[in-house]
C-alpha cells in the first residue's frame, strides 16, 4: 500500500525524523533504505538494536496519529482502482502497517470503498515477506492463487507474492525506485496505469 497506492513518504519520514529528534538519535541513509517496508517495531529494532525500540515505535506511532493528512494517492491510482472494480476485480490491501492506521488513511483519501479486504500487520502471524499476508487475502476473497497478482514497491512485497506462489508486479515509483527490479518480479511498471496493461 505505502509506496504503491499511497504516497506516504512525508507521512513516514517526518515521523522518523521526529522520533530521532525526540531521542537524540541519527541514522545513515543506507541503514534507512535497508529497513524500508518493515513493520514499525521491526524497523526500529533493526536500526537501533541497542535502544528501547518499543519506545521509539510508540513515539513514531503517536506522531503519525496526528498527521494522516500527510498521505496522498499516487497519480492515477483512484482511476485505476475504479476501473478494476468496474471490471470485476477483487482488490485486497496488504500492508505491514496496522489495520487501524490503514483504514484511517484510506478513509481520509476516500478510497476505502474500493478495497474488498484489508490485511494488515496485526491480522497475520508473520508479516511480509512471509506469505501470510497474500494467503490471508486469498482465503478471505475465495480467490485461487493462479488468478491473483501481488503489486508492490519493496523486496518484501515481491517475496511475499513469490512465497505465496502468485505472480508479482514491481513498481518503480515507490520506496526503492528501480531497485525493485533486483527482486525479479514477473512484471515491472513505472506508473499504476500500466497495471491495466499487465492484467490485459
Amino acid at each position: 500500500m505505502d509506496g504503491t497506492i499511497l504516497d506516504t513518504s512525508d507521512f513516514v519520514f517526518s515521523a522518523v525524523e521526529y522520533t530521532l529528534t525526540q531521542h537524540n538519535l541519527t541514522i545513515t541513509e543506507e541503514k534507512l533504505s535497508q529497513a524500508k517496508g518493515m513493520p514499525l517495531l521491526d524497523f526500529y529494532k533493526y536500526i537501533f538494536p541497542d535502544q528501547d525500540f518499543e519506545l521509539l515505535r510508540k513515539t513514531h506511532h503517536d506522531y503519525q496519529q496526528t498527521r494522516f493528512d500527510l498521505g496522498k494517492l499516487f497519480p492515477g491510482v483512484k482511476k485505476v482502482l475504479k476501473k478494476l472494480k468496474a471490471g470485476g476485480y477483487l482488490i485486497a490491501a496488504v500492508t505491514n502497517r496496522s489495520n487501524e492506521g490503514m483504514v484511517k488513511s484510506l478513509k481520509l483519501l476516500k478510497v476505502d470503498d474500493l478495497f474488498d479486504v484489508i490485511v494488515a500487520h496485526d491480522d497475520v502471524e508473520n508479516p511480509k515477506p512471509h506469505q501470510d499476508h497474500p494467503n490471508k487475502a486469498l482465503e478471505i476473497l475465495g480467490v485461487d492463487r493462479k488468478s491473483a497478482i501481488m503489486v508492490g514497491d519493496t523486496e518484501s512485497d515481491i517475496l511475499a507474492g513469490k512465497n505465496a506462489g502468485i505472480k508479482t508486479v514491481g513498481v518503480t515509483y515507490g520506496w526503492i525506485g528501480k531497485d525493485i527490479k533486483k527482486s525479479k518480479p514477473d512484471f515491472v511498471i513505472n506508473n499504476i496505469e500500466e497495471l491495466l496493461e499487465v492484467l490485459d
